[in-house]
């Protein structure tokens, strides 16, 4: 087993090397979410770093040769599932925001746009809930702990590492 700061030392080097490696390549495609540079983008380092999350729970979780096709495709769900929630969240914050700044929305305007927001926010827990209960379905009790555990450790990191990269700029 690879302890937790070694690999997230590689999945650092990684997210270093890959801008060059992409040049390189030549593989430069605003499709694929990369500036005409090379650069990642936010989503790309998101996908990058759920992947290492999968890899990880590998080994956190003692995941077996039957386990983990199934865990992977679920936990890819729940990450998904995340995102896709949390941009809406956001797009719909920002219309409220929007409405707030022009000064004039009303007030059943203001209201109609809070209630879309919370039944969204009601929305997404119940869908986050059930990937989590669809993974839980693969997983014995310690493995659950584990994951969740896990999860929280590696956001932590996630957080760590976003702050030293802005420290460096």
């Amino acid at each position: 087993m690879i302890p937790v700061a070694s690999s997230v030392l590689a999945f650092v080097i990684a997210l270093v090397a890959l801008p060059a490696l992409a040049e390189a390549q030549g593989r430069v495609s605003a499709r694929q979410g990369q500036s005409a540079r090379g650069h990642l983008t936010p989503s790309d380092v998101q996908d990058q770093f759920d992947a290492y999350a999968i890899v990880q729970a590998q080994d956190a979780l003692r995941l077996s040769d039957e386990q983990y096709p199934q865990f992977v495709r679920r936990a890819r769900t729940l990450h998904t599932t995340r995102r896709r929630m949390q941009a809406r969240r956001m797009r719909m914050i920002n219309q409220l925001g929007q409405l707030l700044r022009a000064g004039n929305a009303s007030d059943e305007r203001l209201a109609s746009a809070t209630r879309a927001l919370d039944t969204h926010e009601r929305a997404s827990l119940e869908a986050i809930q059930k990937a989590y209960a669809a993974i839980d379905e693969i997983l014995d009790t310690r493995q659950r702990a584990r994951f969740r555990v896990l999860e929280q450790q590696l956001e932590r990191k996630k957080i760590e590492m976003l702050m030293r990269a802005r420290q460096r700029r």
